[in-house]
């Protein structure tokens, strides 16, 4: 494994209880802000896959109104005939 690049972190021996304080502080908020990225990162990904769910479910959708509607249409083509058919008969 190669070297880490950057300087070395102090060990908690060195400095005064201040500096070792304020170090500790900046290495939990630097690690709580990788793991809320690395949260986020998932959750992105998460929206993502429903994202792609929904959309899948949307053309589903529009295909079977497409579908219907053309059944509708061709219902009342239907409709239209015979009524034509039986008013040209009375008359």
């Amino acid at each position: 494994m190669p070297p880490k690049l950057g300087r070395p972190k102090k060990s908690d021996s060195e400095g005064t209880k201040e500096e070792v304080a304020k170090r500790k502080y900046m290495r939990d908020y630097n690690a709580k802000i990788l793991k809320d990225i690395n949260d986020l990162s998932k959750m992105e990904l998460e929206c993502n896959q429903e994202l792609a769910e929904i959309k899948q479910q949307k053309k589903e959708l529009e295909k079977q109104y497409k579908k219907s509607l053309r059944m509708v249409e061709d219902a009342n083509k239907q409709a239209e005939d015979i009524l034509k058919e039986k008013t040209k008969n009375k008359k």
